[in-house]
């Protein structure tokens, strides 16, 4: 009697988490078609000026932006496309962000994006977008100068800085170099790495060959993106993101400039602790 009573409060309790599942998705797809319906009775015109509007303001009151964006898409989301994408790298690029950096979990027959479709490959493996961007002598009347910087002092780039990041770029690579430092733990140079009283030596030549892997060479990510349900980088270069600053879009939700200008903001207000 007692197994029998066991055995129904747990398939109860399978009912209501199912139930719990079902609203949630229910509620942000609902938040996701009201954001849509609305942008998508403005027009091109209208949006893209409204959209400029809210990152000149955000660039303007925010005290730090990242230089590097990170954007991690967990193995099951089904609503981070190459459209979503682009927008995200059109808002990065109004606000002066130079890098982002796309870790997409996905399999290539579900939803995984190819940065070659969206940006254009460079010799050294990055991407960059627009692909063929021709630089503009002037933008909103403001003459650049070759730093990508305004006669005002404010940034603006022409093009963003892509790298694709591979499931096999993180756990792999460290263990290969921890590998190879292993087979010359006898050379000179190890020897030196071990005796040397920097405690960084060894993590700087230890990131130095992780980057030469890793094909090409960035800095570190300020801020990171996740779209998934809940937060979690999946693998994602632990080397790479020790000061990273996460947050989490859930999935399904709507992502526009009011999404990217938010998280702009929660950066800027948090307190990010170098050291001791």
């Amino acid at each position: 009697m007692l197994e029998m009573i066991c055995l129904l409060i747990g398939r109860l309790l399978l009912l209501l988490v199912a139930a719990y599942e079902l609203l949630w998705r229910l509620r942000q797809r609902l938040h996701a078609l009201v954001f849509w319906s609305y942008d998508y009775w403005r027009s091109t015109a209208a949006r893209e000026r409204a959209e400029r509007a809210v990152l000149e303001r955000c660039r303007f009151e925010c005290t730090k932006l990242p230089k590097h964006l990170v954007l991690v898409i967990a193995p099951n989301e089904p609503y981070v496309d190459a459209v979503l994408l682009t927008r995200v790298f059109g808002f990065a690029l109004k606000v002066g962000i130079q890098h982002v950096s796309v870790y997409d979990r996905r399999e290539q027959d579900k939803g995984y994006v190819d940065l070659g479709v969206v940006g254009e490959m460079l010799a050294d493996g990055r991407f960059t977008w627009p692909p063929n961007k021709v630089p503009k002598k002037e933008e909103n009347g403001y003459k650049l100068n070759g730093n990508g910087y305004t006669n005002g002092g404010t940034p603006h780039f022409e093009q963003l800085k892509l790298y694709q990041i591979k499931s096999t770029d993180g756990h792999a690579l460290i263990a290969d170099v921890c590998r190879e430092l292993y087979e010359q733990r006898k050379t000179e140079l190890v020897q030196n790495l071990l005796q040397d009283q920097r405690r960084e030596a060894l993590t700087e030549q230890i990131s130095e060959m992780l980057g030469k892997r890793l094909g090409f060479v960035v800095p570190e990510p300020e801020l990171g993106l996740i779209f998934a349900r809940q937060t979690c980088t999946y693998g994602l270069l632990p080397w790479h993101v020790r000061f990273t600053e996460f947050h989490t879009h859930p999935s399904g939700r709507y992502f526009d400039v009011h999404s990217f200008t938010q998280l702009l903001y929660k950066y800027s207000r948090c307190e990010q602790r170098w050291g001791k």
